[in-house]
């Protein structure tokens, strides 16, 4: 009888650990990760593009070990769906935009995104994997240090804010779409802004998240108020992005 004992208890904790194995192995998904960062160097604008005026967003799509280090970061370039408001004002899809950050700019958004540290994420008590989307904006520091300090005026130019959820004074809520709601769609969606002198969004694109939540998300962002941005006491433009989690309703509800 303890003989028995002992063997089924040696079971039980063979397959404890064979569980904890498994589920270790299989990352979970993470979403956007900019929000969950613990630490994450400034990714440097490359000097072979100084002058150019080139600038963008950036995806990085990166796998997290159990430690909360990179493993693993390569490019998403995945199609960027766009929405426009027609002269009804309702938000309708247009083309994806299919071309792709500078290779240069892609490649100094993956070495920061390398270099990105995260907290352990634990799952039932057990450390797991987690993959997910770094983003990273861009713009010439070149261009934006003569645009920001004309010697008359810098109304037209625009500045990066990076991930601005948090800096609005009013962002609604977006509506969850029924076509999503059918499908239990759920996740983080990404929309691209600027925002004009006086702190309206002026133009917005969803960049990344699931395709039946992208028109809520670009409506509700059409909708946010920011205070207005000045530099050296004059208004400018900002380019930033808003990112909205839609949490799929229970089927039961």
């Amino acid at each position: 009888m303890k003989r028995f004992a002992v063997s089924l208890f040696a079971v039980f904790a063979f397959s404890v650990v064979a569980l904890a194995q498994n589920t270790s192995e299989k990352p979970i998904s993470g979403g956007i990760l900019n929000g969950k960062l613990k630490k994450m160097p400034k990714p440097e604008y490359p000097v072979e593009l100084a002058g150019s005026g080139i600038k963008g967003l950036v995806r990085i799509a990166i796998l997290i070990d159990e430690e909360g280090k990179v493993i693993s970061a390569e490019p998403e370039l995945s199609p960027i769906q766009t929405f426009v408001r027609d002269k009804e004002g309702k938000v309708v899809e247009t083309d994806p935009i299919t071309e792709p950050a500078h290779p240069l700019l892609v490649e100094a958004a993956r070495q920061a995104a390398l270099n990105a540290e995260f907290s352990p994420t634990m799952l039932s008590g057990v450390p797991v994997k987690v993959n997910g989307v770094l983003l990273f904006s861009f713009s010439d520091p070149e261009t934006r240090t003569a645009s920001n300090y004309p010697a008359t005026t810098t109304s037209g130019k625009n500045i990066s804010g990076g991930v601005l959820n948090g800096k609005a004074i009013s962002l609604p809520k977006p509506a969850y779409p029924a076509a999503a709601r059918a499908v239990r769609a759920g996740g983080a969606v990404t929309v691209q802004v600027v925002l004009d002198e006086e702190g309206n969004v002026a133009s917005a694109s969803a960049v990344s998240g699931h395709p039946l939540l992208r028109a809520a998300a670009t409506e509700a962002a059409q909708g946010a108020k920011f205070s207005p941005t000045t530099l050296q006491g004059e208004p400018v433009k900002v380019s930033g992005v808003i990112v909205y989690n839609f949490v799929a309703p229970d089927p039961e509800k």
